[in-house]
């Protein structure tokens, strides 16, 4: 019997992403209005400001190869909540997989300015999509870390214990 081809890696990735995300926002939600209003050292801004940046900047990824991308049910500068943010992040990640089902990686998205133009491949949009996600939530968990709060494992060893299916994840445990 022939097993289902797996899902590639880039489909994986951006599930990871949008997963990372929603836990994160769903975990921030629970925290008092304060913490979330704290400037964090050396990074974006607050926890507000940072997912703020992390959801358009994914917007803009997707206008990027798209010449649009899905608008938010609210004004940006109304300063949504976190509630409404995970809704607007959860639409972009849906977005996201269905653009890995109908761009290639290696289509050419085309970027002009005043005076230059650049052209690359969309997977560098969908490697970008990973990287800043990364780099943002680290910077949320570490602040949220360093003042007590304990969180789950939002690495990709955390996504596969909680999807262990996707990657035919098995552990055996012996006595003895």
């Amino acid at each position: 019997m022939m097993k289902e081809a797996p899902e590639s890696t880039l489909v994986e990735f951006v599930r990871y992403n949008q997963w990372a995300n929603q836990k994160l926002l769903s975990i921030c939600m629970n925290l008092d209005e304060a913490m979330l209003k704290i400037k964090i050292p050396g990074a974006f801004g607050t926890v507000f400001e940072t997912f703020h940046h992390l959801l358009r900047a994914e917007a803009s990824f997707l206008k990027r190869i798209h010449g649009d991308y899905p608008h938010p049910s609210f004004r940006w500068k109304d300063n949504p909540s976190l509630h409404k943010m995970s809704g607007y992040a959860a639409q972009l990640g849906e977005t996201f997989l269905d653009t890995l089902n109908r761009v290639p990686p290696t289509q050419n998205v085309h970027e002009e300015g005043e005076g230059w133009e650049f052209d690359y491949q969309a997977r560098l949009i969908f490697m970008s999509l990973v990287y800043h996600g990364v780099a943002h939530r680290t910077d949320i968990t570490t602040f949220l870390n360093n003042r007590g709060i304990e969180l789950p494992e939002l690495d990709v060893w955390g996504y596969q214990s909680e999807f262990p299916d996707r990657f035919e994840a098995t552990i055996k445990k012996f006595s003895g």
